[in-house]
């Protein structure tokens, strides 16, 4: 075998490799990603909880062990996704008018 099919093989088993790996993290990722939805989730409750109770954002912030900056935003998100859900709900414009019936002669 010579340098050239040689380096070529080496380099063939690594991108096999790194192409593995990759596809790996991809699943490590996906399982991340769904944790952290979770976890958004869970603390945007307990934001929307401690809010109706009074609870300032630095009471949060130090609870969560996270910057006040970080905790307003996630409790601005949580408030913007309420206010989105319950507008998708609600009906504009005029009521809708019966039809009347005709005036019999």
């Amino acid at each position: 075998m010579s340098d050239v099919e040689q380096a070529k093989q080496v380099l063939e088993t690594e991108r096999k490799a790194v192409l593995a790996g990759l596809a790996g993290e991809r699943t490590a990722a996906e399982r991340a990603a769904e944790e952290q939805r979770r976890w958004r989730a869970e603390v945007g409750s307990l934001l929307e909880r401690g809010r109706a109770v009074g609870l300032s954002v630095a009471e949060m912030a130090d609870a969560l062990g996270i910057s006040r900056q970080w905790t307003n935003h996630l409790a601005k998100q949580t408030v913007s996704r309420e206010m989105r859900k319950r507008a998708a709900t609600m009906q504009f414009g005029p009521p809708m008018l019966q039809p009347r019936e005709p005036d019999q002669p």
